[in-house]
């Protein structure tokens, strides 16, 4: 008897299980999932799925001098998958000497430091970049740089041994710079 009830049980449990709630995003939404927190720059799979953009950012290094001095091309050369150039440093013994990186990883394993393509989604499309600050300005966050303001963004996409790619947003558009720079670092992470 005790089996049949044990059994009755589960049967009635496994029928009011329900499938959790499917949370909808559009480019400009606070994304708060409990363990992350950003402003959607991305969306797909009718908004279920993205990325975030994080709500602070930090003018750092791409790499230290010591690295710098090295003349290592790092293989981080992903226009569109900063995560896989993110990886790509994170796993290096010396990834400590990447600030920019580390920052963007400090954050947890699922945040990553944008690929240029990425990178210019939120910072040089005007539409998204305004719906991204009027959010971070509503959490009393740090917004990104306005157009035509010179401040320098890094992506974490590689030109060479010395270069890697960041966007201009006193004029819009992205170039390569010198690693050694300190420009303006945002973590990414999708949901």
């Amino acid at each position: 008897i005790l089996l049949v009830s044990f059994i009755a049980l589960g049967e009635i449990l496994k029928a009011c299980d329900t499938e959790p709630s499917t949370s909808y995003y559009s480019v400009g939404d606070y994304y708060d999932d409990g363990t992350k927190q950003g402003v959607v720059f991305q969306v797909w799979d009718d908004g279920r799925h993205g990325k975030i953009v994080s709500l602070d950012q930090e003018k750092l290094q791409w790499c230290t001098t010591a690295q710098y001095d090295k003349g290592i091309v790092v293989g981080a050369s992903s226009k569109s998958d900063g995560w896989a150039n993110t990886d790509a440093i994170m796993s290096r013994l010396d990834s400590a000497e990447y600030p920019a990186f580390a920052w963007c990883r400090a954050k947890g394993d699922e945040w990553y430091l944008p690929a240029i393509d990425e990178l210019r989604i939120f910072l040089l499309d005007d539409s998204v970049h305004n719906a991204v600050n009027r959010t971070l300005k509503q959490q009393d966050a740090t917004m990104l740089s306005a157009a035509g303001v010179i401040e320098l963004y890094w992506s974490s996409t590689e030109k060479d041994e010395f270069c890697a790619w960041y966007a201009h947003m006193n004029d819009g558009y992205a170039s390569r710079g010198n690693k050694l720079y300190y420009s303006y670092v945002c973590a990414v992470s999708a949901f």
